[in-house]
């Protein structure tokens, strides 16, 4: 079964179709409810017909995929419910939203799925390769998954296998690793800024700090990767770094929640109690 049309030709529906073509699958339609986006998403992928007929795009394959916002997954769900569904592949690609919102649809003989890939589409490129290395969080009906799992095999993917219960938390993980990660670094190009550096030299600065520290939790674990004053037990530098927040009470509380929380590994580093103590101490005053 190599058919497939999208639903939802935003850059996560672009995406996976231009990596599906160029892995031999064929694309039928393209599917928005604004005609013009899905035929600038025709011109990228190069391939299938654009619609703003979802029922089109589902009658036509056998393999869809309902890439869409949120909000409007089960307002789609509602409107393709009608077609002809007997044996469809249905996925929807929400991190956040579990396979629960397609029952409606599986009652219809449809075998429907969740297939999140755990990725960020913030260019405005379109990269076949995007999903090379990634995985997928995937959670549906047995027949569904499985063919979740192949594809994500094709796309030279993998998955982690979750249950729909757990979607919020597994949703959680995600965005703490690359939307709070953004507001952080935000947090850090304001403090170099300070310093007279533009935005783009912050960022080309920090870059190999960043990059090693990732490696670092990869190969070592998030424990063994921690450095800094806080692990040394350096009460007098981390007193400097309070003194510089004091100044922005935003950023103070961030900082001291952070640092309590790195306290909390460098205890378990072996970090003497009395240092451990006392900077519990310093970071809980306020």
């Amino acid at each position: 079964m190599k058919s497939f049309s999208i639903i939802g030709a935003g850059k996560v529906g672009v995406s996976l179709g231009l990596a599906l073509v160029n892995r031999g699958y064929n694309l039928r339609y393209l599917s928005d409810c604004q005609l013009n986006v899905a035929r600038r998403a025709r011109k990228i992928i190069k391939q299938g017909k654009a619609t703003d007929d979802n029922c089109r795009a589902v009658e036509a394959a056998g393999i869809i995929f309902i890439c869409v916002p949120d909000s409007l997954i089960a307002t789609v769900a509602d409107e393709i419910s009608d077609c002809s569904l007997c044996g469809k592949y249905i996925f929807q690609t929400s991190g956040a939203v579990s396979s629960k919102v397609l029952l409606s649809l599986a009652r219809k003989g449809a075998y429907v799925a969740s297939l999140h890939p755990i990725q960020t589409f913030a260019t405005s490129g379109f990269d076949p390769d995007i999903f090379r290395g990634i995985f997928f969080g995937l959670e549906g009906d047995r027949k569904a998954v499985q063919l979740g799992q192949f594809l994500a095999k094709k796309l030279q993917a993998r998955v982690i296998l979750i249950s729909p219960e757990n979607k919020a938390l597994y949703h959680l993980a995600c965005s703490l690793a690359s939307n709070f990660l953004v507001v952080l670094l935000s947090e850090v190009k304001d403090l170099f800024q300070a310093l007279g550096l533009k935005e783009k030299d912050c960022f080309e600065v920090i870059y190999p700090l960043l990059n090693k520290t990732l490696n670092n939790v990869k190969e070592l674990g998030s424990e063994q990767s921690l450095t800094g004053p806080v692990l040394r037990g350096d009460i007098n530098t981390v007193k400097e770094h309070l003194k510089v927040v004091s100044q922005k009470p935003n950023l103070e509380k961030l900082y001291r929640l952070l640092s309590l929380k790195a306290l909390k590994l460098a205890e378990n580093r072996g970090l003497e109690k009395e240092k451990v103590k006392a900077l519990r101490h310093l970071l809980g005053q306020k």
